[in-house]
């Protein structure tokens, strides 16, 4: 095992024990909530019945932090400057596109919500971010205040303690794991993204890329059409950081778009060299495109079986929202299967998911890559 990796495992074990001590203080929140309910039961059955209930309580106050979270983004990314593009929580994801809302459906896994916003300024220099980063952790100490003031004054009630403290529990965690800077996942948080972008100006440069090319492509413009020089940064940078490796995944879409494939295919390359250090999230994604670009170029069967595994295909199947998985799927079932009905059906879960696919650049990118594929392979190819 090289250094690297025992590093990354480390941390990783670190991080873990960090959130299984975060557990065991909301296994504790929720225990004497229910010390509270059992005192005030008069018989075992109400106990067992109010304990269930209180459970289900946290857990809605724990759904409930993390939309006022991202309700926090929001508003502090008005008061920032910043244009509305899509508030996220789960999988239902809200959008404004040619000035109306609508309803779609995008999931990113790790996260359990997200709230992305457009900058204004034309300068990253220029570009405000802690208080849009900060503003979800802000709402949550805000509203577990709040409900510890509201609890002191007015409490007695135990159905409305049980609301209250639920909701001073809930906030708290979500203050804990988005405001500590860590990465959960291999996503970074919060306080994590505020703490890399003040120490360094390329993080602070890539948040703001990150942010211009999502809030574009929402509105329907391509990757390819943007600006080359934008994603183009220096190949010495820290590609381990989970901001610089969006640009440069960006880099590899953008030629991507243009159907350039193998220069797409060396950006995803030079990437994958930083395994273990780049976070898993972005290695899945670029092993994802690194098989599509095989079984559309050599179609290599060692190659196609290194890359296919079972991770891989439990990762697909988690996000199978996201189209480009299903136009990843579309070529494997057309070229390497030969699999017509699983072809028609793919094309068919196609269509619907593109209806509520919140990305409309990305669409329109994904139905050229699907047309490119019709035309350029035939229901013979084989594996080689």
């Amino acid at each position: 095992m090289s250094k690297e990796k025992k590093k990354t495992d480390i941390k990783e074990k670190l991080t873990k024990g960090f959130l299984f001590t975060i557990l065991l203080v909301a296994s504790g929140i929720v225990g004497a909530m229910c010390g509270i309910a059992s005192e005030r039961s008069t018989s075992s059955q109400g106990s067992i019945l109010e304990i269930l209930l209180i459970f289900a309580v946290f857990m809605i106050a724990f759904i409930v932090q993390i939309i006022l979270h991202e309700a926090g983004h929001l508003i502090c990314g008005l008061i920032s400057g910043y244009d509305f593009v899509s508030f996220r929580v789960g999988s239902l994801t809200l959008v404004k596109q040619d000035g109306k809302f609508a309803i779609k459906k995008f999931n990113i896994k790790g996260t359990a919500g997200q709230c992305l916003m457009f900058p204004k300024a034309d300068n990253y220099e220029k570009c405000p971010y802690i208080l849009y980063n900060l503003g979800g952790i802000i709402m949550n100490a805000i509203i577990a205040i709040l409900c510890f003031v509201i609890y002191m004054i007015v409490g007695g009630n135990r159905y409305v303690d049980g609301i209250l403290i639920a909701m001073i529990g809930s906030g708290i965690l979500s203050f804990i794991t988005n405001g500590i800077p860590m990465k959960i996942g291999g996503i970074s948080n919060d306080g994590y993204n505020v703490i890399s972008i003040m120490k360094h100006k390329l993080i602070r440069y890539c948040f703001y890329i990150q942010l211009k090319v999502n809030g574009l492509s929402s509105k329907g413009m391509r990757v390819k059409d943007m600006p080359l020089k934008w994603f183009e940064i220096d190949a010495k940078s820290d590609f381990s950081n989970p901001l610089v490796t969006c640009i440069k995944c960006a880099e590899a879409n953008y030629y991507h778009d243009k159907l350039e494939f193998d220069k797409a295919k060396e950006c995803y390359e030079f990437l994958l060299n930083y395994n273990p250090k780049i976070v898993k999230l972005y290695e899945y994604e670029i092993k994802c495109e690194l098989l599509f670009y095989e079984i559309i170029g050599k179609r290599n069967e060692e190659k196609i079986n290194e890359l296919y595994t079972k991770k891989l295909k439990s990762y697909i199947k988690a996000s199978k929202c996201h189209i480009p998985k299903l136009r990843l799927m579309y070529a494997h079932a057309l070229i390497i299967e030969n699999d017509i009905k699983k072809v028609e059906k793919i094309l068919n879960e196609f269509e619907k998911a593109k209806k509520k696919y919140p990305n409309k650049g990305e669409i329109e990118s994904e139905l050229e890559i699907i047309e490119f594929i019709k035309n350029n392979f035939d229901r013979t190819s084989t594996v080689r």
